[in-house]
């Protein structure tokens, strides 16, 4: 193995003890790098600034940097998201925490190297210098795959294989990594096939398991997992691979304690918790999500990957649980925790301008939604109107961590217009991918789909009846399309329009439609509106005047 000249190398420590930070320096300086090469930096904030500015060779960062602060697999997970590493650079992740999920969730991280404190000089040398050799050696394939060009990637995996390079057991594994990313499942198979069973490959069994459940042979993948793990029960991959097929089977339960074990062992991945979300709502343990999305968002807030989406997520989950229960009791507590939850993240997290969000417009979503799940439409009118005017005076655009909800309230309101706007938006955004926001959509055009269909089919005939002067007509029309929708201002106001129109024709006026009239306009003069349906409320008022007292 080559030794590093140290003079040579640009070297990041991150650390937010001044005295470790000291004497990691000293460490370096005496294996020889200058002092003027190795930057410093106490939180990963300050960190990411100098990665902007440069690409070092080495970087040495420990695991946690203080409460409340971005931990160091954080750290590593924005460097990689944001090109700020050279393929040859060395990541490596120092800690003094040797508890079996913090050291299993770092190493899924995939650092270079990982450190438990304390260690010699010589031994951290050693570690820096095997991981510095065996990026060098693995840099042309690297490179190809920062560059994303995978299939060149692949030829140089081949090549490196056919020169019986020292490191050729970890690039058969990266092989078959980039034939998984390029969907060239079977040709993973044949290479992975190739290689006889050895007890020191515990990589090669989770890659087979990988492959067949790629393939859908999913009996096989479980098979192939289990058996690693009777080698190595720690493989948290295998139990990923066990989770996902027995899903695939329609074995929710099973899929469900695979995920759990795989979550014990390794609680810090956001997929994973993701797909645990999947399974438990699949098995209708819709409690268990609260858990899960607390999770997500605690997991993403101080990342690379926070998503004020993920906050929402979490105090929607109670709602999930209110919208499945029967148990009216069991429903008002639920409602009440959503409420509680969201008040303790509006005292405990901050919000940024980029961010696009506001917590009184959430609330106000939230109430809208909790009135609709009590059959308290008129509340939930009030409530979702509000927040749309809020909307409107605050954003250019529905903020999309708001979207869901709005899109869900405005469904069960029978708002179904204004709903496809927002929906319309939020497809053409490109965010919409997490399970939990797809599955509260889903849920809530599944439970409004007739009465969506049944609305804008008498909807358009009453608008075409009324077009053609037929007043009457348009009248039932949207009389009937009301039945879908009884709080949908449009319609109330299309039906108080047909009305005026009606009584306009005749001298004299029919009692019953008067005092339909008259009461509309009572309804609608007490409601708080979009200003457009008050703008139209205005001028319908102004008409009505003239033929009637609609005092």
């Amino acid at each position: 193995m080559n030794k590093i000249d140290f003079s040579k190398q640009r070297i990041l420590i991150v650390d937010d003890q001044k005295p470790f930070l000291a004497l990691l320096k000293s460490v370096l300086n005496s294996a020889g790098a200058q002092a003027n090469s190795i930057v410093t930096a106490k939180s990963c904030e300050v960190a990411l600034a100098s990665c902007r500015k440069e690409k070092f060779d080495f970087i040495i960062c420990d695991l946690h940097l203080g409460s409340n602060r971005k931990n160091g697999f954080e750290f590593l997970e924005e460097l990689r998201e944001t090109s700020l590493l050279k393929p040859t650079t060395v990541f490596v992740l120092v800690s003094a925490d040797s508890q079996r999920p913090t050291v299993l969730g770092s190493l899924e991280k995939q650092p270079d190297e990982y450190v438990v404190k304390p260690f010699s000089q010589a031994q951290l040398i050693l570690r820096l210098e095997k991981a510095h050799a065996r990026k060098l050696a693995l840099a042309p394939i690297y490179k190809h795959i920062y560059a994303k060009d995978f299939p060149m990637a692949i030829e140089v995996c081949k090549q490196v294989i056919q020169a019986d390079n020292r490191y050729k057991e970890l690039v058969g594994r990266l092989l078959a990594e980039l034939y998984w990313t390029t969907t060239q499942f079977t040709e993973a198979q044949k290479w992975l096939n190739s290689y006889s069973e050895d007890h020191k490959r515990t990589w090669l069994g989770v890659s087979k398991a990988q492959t067949e459940m790629l393939l859908k042979n999913y009996e096989i993948a479980i098979e192939l997992a289990n058996h690693a793990l009777r080698k190595n029960n720690l493989l948290i991959e295998a139990h990923d691979i066990i989770a996902q097929s027995w899903f695939e089977l329609g074995k929710i339960a099973e899929a469900e304690i695979a995920i759990d074990t795989a979550l014990r062992l390794s609680p810090f991945s956001i997929e994973r918790l993701f797909k645990a979300c999947t399974y438990a709502r699949k098995n209708e343990n819709y409690e268990k999500i609260i858990g899960l999305t607390q999770n997500i968002w605690e997991c993403s807030k101080k990342s690379v990957y926070r998503n004020l989406s993920y906050l929402c997520a979490h105090v929607r989950s109670y709602l999930e649980v209110a919208q499945h229960t029967s148990d009216n009791k069991v429903k008002g507590r639920f409602q009440q925790e959503a409420l509680y939850a969201l008040q303790r993240y509006r005292h405990n997290e901050n919000v940024y301008i980029q961010d696009e969000f506001d917590f009184d417009i959430f609330e106000e979503l939230i109430k809208a939604r909790i009135h609709s799940q009590n059959g308290k439409l008129f509340q939930s009118k009030q409530a979702m109107t509000q927040a749309q005017n809020s909307v409107a005076a605050k954003f250019s655009d529905f903020p999309l961590p708001l979207a869901p909800d709005g899109i869900t309230a405005l469904l069960d309101l029978g708002e179904f217009e204004d709903a496809q706007l927002i929906t319309e938006a939020l497809l053409a955004s490109g965010k919409l991918s997490d399970c939990n926001t797809l599955a509260l959509l889903a849920d809530a055009t599944g439970r409004n789909n007739l009465q969506q269909e049944h609305f804008f089919k008498y909807n358009q005939q009453g608008i075409n009846f009324y077009s053609e002067g037929k007043f009457a007509a348009a009248f039932s029309a949207f009389s009937e399309a009301q039945k879908s929708a009884p709080v949908n201002i449009g319609i109330i106001l299309n039906l108080l329009q047909c009305s005026l129109r009606l009584l306009q024709k005749t001298a004299k006026h029919d009692p019953a439609l008067v005092n339909s009239s008259k009461k509309t306009y009572r309804l609608l003069q007490n409601m708080t509106m979009l200003d457009k349906h008050r703008q139209k409320f205005n001028l319908l008022a102004l008409e009505l005047e003239k033929i009637m007292d609609i005092r």
